[in-house]
C-alpha cells in the first residue's frame, strides 16, 4: 500500500511557517483584516495611509518579508470601511491624521487639554 502524505504537504522542500514578532504584522496580515489585494498595500503605503514597512530575511530559505507595526492592521481595517463608505484619500488621510493626534502616537502633536 502507497504511503499518503498529509493534506498541503506536496514535496519535501516545503518552508516552514515563519516565526514572527506578534508586535508585528506581514503584508498577509493586512490583506486578510482589510480584504484588500497586495497591490493595494503598497498604494496606501505610497500614499501614506499606511506606515512603510520594514523589510526583513529569514535567510535564502525563508525569503524576504515585509515587516509592518501591529498596528497598521487595524489602521488597514479602517481605511478599506472609509474607503469602501466612499471616502477619497485624502479625507481618509484627514481622519488617519485626527485619529492619531487623539491616540498620541509617536510623531503626531498630542491633543491639547
Amino acid at each position: 500500500m502507497a504511503r499518503r502524505r498529509p493534506p498541503g504537504v506536496h514535496s519535501r522542500a516545503v518552508t516552514p511557517p515563519r516565526n514572527i514578532d506578534p508586535a508585528f504584522a506581514t503584508t498577509e496580515d493586512i490583506m486578510k483584516a482589510a480584504g484588500i489585494a497586495r497591490h493595494t498595500v503598497g498604494a496606501w503605503v505610497a500614499y501614506g495611509l499606511l506606515p512603510a514597512p520594514t523589510k526583513v530575511s529569514l535567510g535564502q530559505q525563508g525569503g524576504v518579508f515585509n515587516r509592518f507595526p501591529a498596528w497598521a492592521v487595524d489602521r488597514a481595517r479602517f481605511i478599506a470601511q472609509r474607503r469602501t463608505a466612499g471616502y477619497t484619500v485624502a479625507e481618509v488621510l484627514e481622519m488617519l491624521a485626527e485619529l492619531d493626534a487623539r491616540q498620541g502616537l509617536p510623531g503626531q502633536p498630542k491633543p491639547s487639554k
